[in-house]
């Protein structure tokens, strides 16, 4: 909350939109959506593309699988949140795969120390 919380949410974005890895919580990463800098970065081909929607503050990562998650802090209220669109085959399997994949982002978030 307050000010702690902004900054924590901002330390949280800044590191989701600079860091370089290719991979989140096991899951490899196969492209980049950065909405403030309207790019598209494809990992495979190292490509970027421009997006064409308006700047706002939203990372998204798509994984090979078809899986995704964007970031977004909220615009009132101090937190973050954190949208998932996972592929699968079945409803049940729908709902324990995204369980785990949102224990797995809270854990790598703690881990972080941001």
């Amino acid at each position: 909350k307050g000010k702690e919380g902004t900054d924590k949410i901002n330390r949280i974005m800044d590191y989701f939109r600079n860091f370089e890895i290719d991979h989140i919580c096991g899951e490899k990463i196969i492209a980049i959506e950065d909405y403030k800098t309207q790019t598209l970065k494809n990992l495979e081909t190292q490509s970027e593309t421009k997006i064409d929607l308006p700047e706002s503050n939203v990372i998204g990562f798509r994984f090979a699988g078809n899986s995704k998650i964007y970031l977004r802090p909220s615009g009132t209220e101090p937190k973050i949140k954190f949208y998932f669109s996972v592929r699968t085959t079945t409803g049940d399997r729908h709902a324990a795969t995204k369980s785990e994949l949102e224990r797995k982002i809270d854990t790598f978030i703690e881990e972080l120390n941001l």
